[in-house]
Order: structure tokens, then sequence, then C-alpha cells
């Protein structure tokens, strides 16, 4: 059995929260789940037939906790970034690895050893 390869360099936080996306300011959204979250990238899924192609660059929206998982302060993001891989998922849906343009600050700085995980609250 072939160990997973960690493909990002800093740690994340994992929870399942509403994110939207589009391809154009002002343009129709739709609806993912995210599945996880570090200071420059996003993972989320989508159903398969939604699944943008990599290399697309998306309008995404999303909040996220900005301090500790014992805290409910949020902060959120309404900005650009690009799709870098797609993956299969449970049933017909696609887990996307989207790259933000604008890094977000999570606090406190989450390490590379170091995952948190939150409870789903959607």
């Amino acid at each position: 059995m072939e160990k997973s390869v960690e493909r990002r360099e800093n740690g994340r936080i994992r929870f399942s929260w509403p994110l939207w996306f589009g391809y154009e300011d002002q343009g129709q959204l739709f609806r993912g789940q995210i599945s996880d979250l570090s200071n420059t990238h996003i993972s989320f899924t989508i159903e398969e037939h939604l699944c943008p192609p990599i290399g697309q660059h998306l309008m995404t929206r999303f909040s996220y906790p900005i301090n500790s998982l014992n805290s409910f302060e949020m902060d959120s993001y309404l900005h650009w970034g690009e799709v870098v891989r797609t993956d299969s998922a449970v049933g017909h849906n696609r887990r996307v690895a989207l790259r933000l343009h604008q890094p977000i600050s999570l606090q406190p700085q989450i390490t590379a050893d170091t995952d948190e995980v939150l409870a789903a609250t959607a």
C-alpha cells in the first residue's frame, strides 16, 4: 500500500461549511462544501457536472474561523483563486483544490505538522 503524499507545505484546518464560487464578478454562483483550508489553499467538494477544469480561475466566497477552535470569531473571503487539482470524491462528487490569489491569515498560525479539526456546523 502506497503512503499518501502531503501536497501542502503548511498546516490546515478541516471543517465542513459552505463555499460559493463563480466564473465572473457578479455572475451566477455555485455551492460547494469546504473540506479543508490553509493560508494559501482551500479544498471543497462539488457535484461532478459542476466541477471546474484545472487552471480555471474562480471567484470564491466563504467564511472561516480566525482564532482557536474554542472561539466563534469568523472572517470572510471574497476573492479569486485558481483550480490546481481535482480528484474523485464520494458518489458523483469531485474534490477541488484551489490556490487562493490573496492568502488569508489563520490565527494562531497553524504549523505544517499540526492539523486542527472543526466539527461540521453547516
